[in-house]
């Protein structure tokens, strides 16, 4: 919009008196002005002028509705109701079947990594008891094998022993003379 084409302050005040007007509300100079976003003083003259029109021109009386135009209303809002209704109910259903389904799978999803940290739980739980196993196992072993090292190192005592004793026992034998059958 150019600035020739932009309506000016006067026009806007009245463009706000209109609409006051068809809202029902008073127009008054604060409440144009804060429709319009005018001076006071514009504001003000125009809501006097917009007074004073009204004043001048002949009220015109607004009659009720008849009531055939309020049945037929009621029955074109009916229809445009029905019509909405109808028109929406399927994507509505779906959408509240697929609600349904979505809660169902977050409830099984949910059940199946409860199962699945209860699984977790017991492999860390299966695998601290084998490490504790393993470890004790590993201990059993090295108290076997410092055993199996002494009874080794018993058996070589024995064995220098024997030998010992043997030797000893055939120096012995050796120093016996021999009789004569």
């Amino acid at each position: 919009m150019s600035v020739e084409e932009q309506p000016g302050p006067a026009e806007r005040a009245e463009a706000a008196a209109r609409d006051l007007t068809d809202r029902g509300l008073p127009v008054t100079a604060r409440a144009v002005r804060e429709a319009a976003g005018v001076r006071m003083t514009v504001a003000a003259s125009v809501a006097k002028a917009w007074r004073e029109a009204e004043d001048e021109s002949v009220r015109l009386s607004i009659p009720e509705v008849p009531a055939d135009v309020t049945a037929r209303l009621t029955a074109i809002w009916a229809d445009a109701y029905r019509s909405a209704v109808t028109s929406i109910s399927p994507e509505r259903d779906r959408l509240a079947a697929e609600v349904i389904e979505l809660r169902q799978e977050v409830e099984a999803l949910t059940a199946e990594i409860a199962h699945a940290e209860e699984e977790r739980d017991a492999a860390r739980s299966a695998e601290s008891e084998a490490k504790t196993r393993t470890e004790v196992a590993e201990q059993a072993a090295k108290e076997h094998q410092n055993i199996a090292e002494i009874a080794r190192a018993s058996a070589r005592e024995i064995e220098a022993e024997r030998d010992r004793l043997i030797q000893r026992i055939d120096s012995l034998i050796s120093r016996i003379p021999e009789v004569d059958k």
